[in-house]
């Protein structure tokens, strides 16, 4: 493919979900364990916090509640910076480089906390604004932590940085959304059956019984994992149709 070919080119859908896939085949404990850290667990920390389902919430419990939400968000943050870097090491045929990887992701905590806040408040407001507004953004907006990362913008340069690679495959993008939603349906679906027939989740399930914190690390560290690496080789291949510049270019960042 000619570099005119790639600049005009238009992502292919099954290209993206195959080379997603495909990347957690062959790295699936690695970045598994790392997903279970930063998202498993918060997760657990959080359902632990839950008062029982019939115990009225306190300002105290209300407050940790508050923080463990926090924490989780910002956990996963640095989990998308850290299977960014992992993910294009691997496409650029690297080792994943597990510790370097998490290291990124935690020397950009900052960086990436106001990356949060900003596109979650952009994309809430767009919400309000009749929803369409909110799914737009949310779209052209799906690549702001990679760019962060391959390319160690600022902040606020990465939003429009996004918004320029994403343009003209938006509605393929999201297209691509909701087929990943609906893979964590099932992934759901899948995980109350096998934890329904192992006695694990309860039919009726607590706020914070062990049936409920199980399913909600599972779904949790699954989906943390499933969308960071979606992303990162969403940017990738944005990268290579919009610039003609392979894993190679970006990973050269890194050196």
């Amino acid at each position: 493919m000619t570099t005119a070919e790639m600049v005009s080119g238009k992502l292919q859908i099954g290209e993206v979900i195959k080379t997603t896939f495909a990347v957690l085949g062959r790295n699936f404990v690695p970045f598994f364990l790392l997903a279970f850290v930063l998202a498993g667990i918060p997760a657990i920390v959080l359902g632990l916090m839950q008062p029982p389902g019939d115990e009225p919430e306190s300002v105290g419990l209300a407050v940790v509640s508050v923080v463990g939400t926090l924490i989780t968000v910002v956990a996963g943050l640095v989990l998308q910076g850290a299977l960014t870097y992992g993910v294009v090491n691997v496409l650029n045929g690297r080792p994943i480089g597990l510790t370097e990887g998490l290291a990124t992701g935690l020397r950009n905590f900052l960086p990436l906390l106001g990356l949060g806040v900003l596109t979650a408040f952009g994309v809430a407001l767009g919400f309000l604004l009749l929803v369409v507004p909110g799914i737009m953004l949310a779209v052209a907006w799906s690549v702001v932590v990679p760019v962060l990362i391959a390319e160690r913008r600022r902040v606020l340069d990465t939003f429009g940085r996004s918004a320029t690679l994403t343009r003209g495959n938006r509605w393929r993008i999201f297209g691509l959304f909701l087929l990943s939603l609906l893979a964590m349906v099932v992934i759901l679906a899948v995980v109350g059956i096998v934890g329904g027939l192992a006695g694990v989740i309860e039919s009726d399930m607590a706020d914070n019984s062990p049936g409920s914190i199980v399913l909600s690390t599972v779904v949790s560290t699954l989906s943390s994992l499933l969308g960071a690496t979606f992303g990162a080789v969403l940017y990738v291949d944005l990268r290579r149709l919009k610039e003609g510049v392979g894993p190679e270019g970006i990973a050269a960042i890194f050196d």
